[in-house]
């Protein structure tokens, strides 16, 4: 039961960070804005979620993470709420910069929970099934919101999304009890800035760190511009959009199931490897600029081996400081979020200067250059 909570608050997350992605053309057309600007709400959310990183993590190592949890899933709730009544742009990107900044404690510190309670060797396994929860959250949010746009707009894709994540943060409050281990050490700075230390004095934290950043940019970076991109094609509205993206957590999901296997036939660094090389490959295949059910496919590819290549670095960083596990994760999670953060900002600069095809050719060329990277690095190591 303590993992299926767990599992419902990384699903609340991951739909709350995702929810606006296929509405983006709406809400600029709402509020008469570039779809470029708009599209940096997906980065409005993003950056405080990689700030909140250096302050959750010591205080999930210090304290009880499952207090941590159980706050932020009600916040969260709360922010959906306040963004879908936002009256104007500038406070839809104050709404989404505070959901971003409460999100954070929910998947990083869930991922520390599962280090401190499943054994090494099942971790990899129970991490598969927790990030499966997370995409169906992505899932949910990229898919139904284009949906509920169609007949509701983009307010009522955050109502639905405050409404779910209402009823996760109840079920968290009442079903998830606390039978972690009192901690004795003082809160002090000190203590926070010696459990980074001790992450960092891990040399493969720097590979996993490297491989998540270039992930953020060239897979989520990609995200707020799927709907632009099929717009200007004619391929596409936001519910064609919406599809698309969700096939990004599709192939997550089908990875989900194939883990097992993968686990028993392959390293973690073969598994990097050719998921950088999946993944990469899909996001070239996205510069044909094809039909939405191609496309689709094609993002189904970059989900899975987005996954192949992130789903070992989570089991990784589980082990880079296991005395300080929460904040091994919150680096991660930063590292992550500044990609993510930074990845629409670089696609907007491309589709201005080389245009969305040839943006989704280089990202993809520096996804499957990542992948091939840690692999050498990990075997190096």
């Amino acid at each position: 039961m303590f993992l299926l909570v767990l599992s419902l608050c990384g699903f609340a997350s991951a739909m709350s960070g995702r929810i606006l992605d296929p509405v983006v053309t709406d809400i600029a057309r709402d509020f008469g804005s570039p779809v470029a600007t708009v599209a940096l709400l997906a980065t409005a959310y993003a950056v405080p979620f990689a700030l909140s990183q250096p302050v959750l993590g010591p205080l999930g190592d210090l304290f009880s993470k499952t207090l941590i949890i159980k706050v932020t899933v009600a916040l969260l709730a709360l922010c959906s709420a306040v963004a879908a009544l936002a009256p104007t742009l500038q406070w839809l990107f104050v709404a989404r910069i505070l959901s971003g900044g409460i999100g954070a404690g929910l998947v990083p510190i869930g991922f520390a929970v599962i280090g401190d309670r499943i054994a090494l060797e099942k971790r990899q396994l129970a991490i598969s099934r927790f990030v499966a929860a997370t995409l169906l959250g992505q899932l949910l949010g990229a898919g139904v919101a284009g949906l509920i746009a169609g007949v509701f707009g983009w307010r009522g894709v955050l109502w639905f999304s405050a409404l779910v994540i209402a009823a996760i943060s109840i079920a968290a409050i009442s079903l998830m009890g606390r039978d972690e281990p009192t901690r004795h050490r003082p809160g002090r700075v000190t203590v926070a800035l010696e459990n980074y230390r001790a992450v960092l004095r891990n040399p493969l934290s720097y590979v996993c760190f490297g491989v998540v950043i270039v992930e953020g940019i060239c897979i989520h970076g990609s995200l707020p511009f799927i709907g632009p991109y099929l717009q200007a094609l004619g391929k596409g509205g936001v519910r064609e959009a919406g599809i698309v993206i969700s096939g990004m957590a599709i192939g997550g999901l089908v990875f989900a199931f194939a883990v097992p296997l993968f686990i028993r036939v392959m390293r973690r660094r073969h598994m990097m490897g050719l998921g950088g090389l999946i993944g990469g490959a899909g996001l070239v295949c996205n510069s044909l600029g094809a039909d939405w059910p191609i496309a689709a496919l094609f993002m189904v590819i970059v989900g899975f081996g987005f996954f192949l290549l992130h789903n070992p670095v989570q089991t990784e960083v589980s082990e880079l400081a296991p005395t300080a596990r929460s904040s091994a994760y919150s680096l991660h999670a930063f590292t992550f979020y500044v990609g993510q953060a930074t990845g629409p900002v670089l696609y907007g600069i491309g589709s201005h200067t080389i245009g969305l095809s040839h943006t989704f050719i280089v990202t993809g060329i520096c996804l499957a250059v990542t992948g091939v990277t840690a692999y050498r690095l990990l075997r190096a190591l």
